[in-house]
């Protein structure tokens, strides 16, 4: 039987080692835990509110655990707000909430921007000399 899910956006999945994957947001609500919990590793999710349309999803038992930290997804959320900790285990950036309080996936060009975001955060560009 053909898969019939539609996905109405991306995920964004930063791993502790700095890997990064873009993952199909399904439109259907009931799949949602079940990709955070894969995406993140984890058998317990909690959620950071960075901005109204930009949620991290982390291993709420990532610092017991020893699931390392995830300066990726730490430098994404400081680019956002001002941090006030390190984070740990695999992040799964999402969009915000509906008003239904279900969770939206991220568009196209957000996912892009958060990529961009992501290999380029802490990172000074420097000028390259033909020498």
């Amino acid at each position: 039987m053909p898969n019939t899910r539609t996905p109405t956006g991306f995920a964004l999945l930063i791993r502790t080692d700095g890997q990064f994957r873009l993952i199909d947001w399904p439109a259907n609500d009931a799949d949602h835990l079940k990709i955070l919990y894969a995406a993140c590793d984890a058998d317990h999710i909690d959620a950071v509110r960075i901005t109204d349309a930009l949620t991290m999803w982390l291993d709420d038992e990532g610092m017991i655990n020893e699931a390392g930290p995830n300066l990726g997804a730490t430098r994404l959320y400081a680019l956002h707000r001002q941090p006030h900790q390190l984070y740990y285990g695999h992040a799964l950036f999402t969009g915000g909430a509906d008003a239904d309080g279900n969770t939206l996936g991220l568009t196209s060009d957000e996912a892009a921007h958060l990529v961009e975001m992501h290999l380029t955060a802490g990172r000074t560009p420097t000028q390259r000399t033909g020498n």
